[in-house]
């Protein structure tokens, strides 16, 4: 991005509010003349409900223009940056954030409905949202180089889980799991593979109470470590 009159707004929770960021792009698009707006760019992470909206402009960007979308990030409970209004180091290293750490971006003369449908598509289908999810601290080990390294989860299901670590795997990288069940003396193990990655500049740009970390998928259980998981998490939906 270059040196143009720039707002940026960071949207959590995407998937519950992509009717109302859909209709807040197309305002803001036809509104555009005679207002300078020279582009809308779209940043998403795959593994965040969160979406990033940056509006260029040529110029200053009107004071009415600001307002409204001043008042759109408050609908939309977004956190909204004057970039101009940052000093230039830390204007460039925020723009360089949403770029480099983004999954899917959009720019030019896009189709917006298309860019929302295609977003909230690779939202929905990230690692264990078609399974139930819990929400449970569990200690998790895996072997990282020539070491291991124990970390915990608080989000597993019954086809992955997300550790959380400020040592992630590459994506595609295939990792040996073993999960310590609260209240259990028996051990899971398994085989998964990394398939994304969610590192601390993104964790630090969204700051939507997410941590770094790694989304395993699961391939392959030892032993009964298949069954052993599944009765945990019966117990967890089972009234006590």
């Amino acid at each position: 991005m270059d040196k143009a009159f720039e707002l940026v707004l960071i949207v959590p929770y995407m998937s519950q509010k992509a009717g109302e960021i859909q209709e807040f792009l197309l305002t803001t698009r036809e509104k555009s003349t005679p207002d300078p707006l020279r582009g809308i760019h779209l940043y998403s992470w795959s593994s965040s409900d969160t979406i990033g909206i940056a509006l260029s402009f040529d110029a200053a960007c009107p004071p009415h223009a600001v307002k409204e979308i001043e008042a759109w990030a408050e609908k939309l409970e977004a956190k909204l940056y004057n970039l101009m209004s940052m000093g230039e180091k830390e204007r460039d290293a925020f723009q360089s954030k949403l770029p480099l750490t983004s999954d899917i971006k959009f720019s030019g003369d896009f189709d917006i409905r298309t860019a929302i449908k295609s977003i909230l598509a690779r939202t929905t289908s990230t690692i264990g949202r078609k399974y139930q999810r819990y929400s449970t601290s569990i200690k998790v080990v895996f072997k990282s180089k020539e070491h291991f390294i124990e970390e915990y989860s608080n989000d597993i299901s019954k086809g992955g889980i997300f550790v959380a670590t400020e040592n992630p795997l590459p994506v595609e990288s295939r990792i040996e799991l073993i999960l310590f069940l609260p209240e259990s003396s028996k051990e899971v193990r398994i085989v998964g593979e990394v398939v994304h990655v969610f590192g601390s500049e993104q964790a630090k740009l969204l700051d939507n109470k997410r941590v770094p970390g790694m989304g395993v998928q699961f391939l392959e259980f030892e032993d009964d470590g298949k069954k052993v998981l599944e009765e945990y998490f019966t117990s967890l939906s089972t009234p006590r």
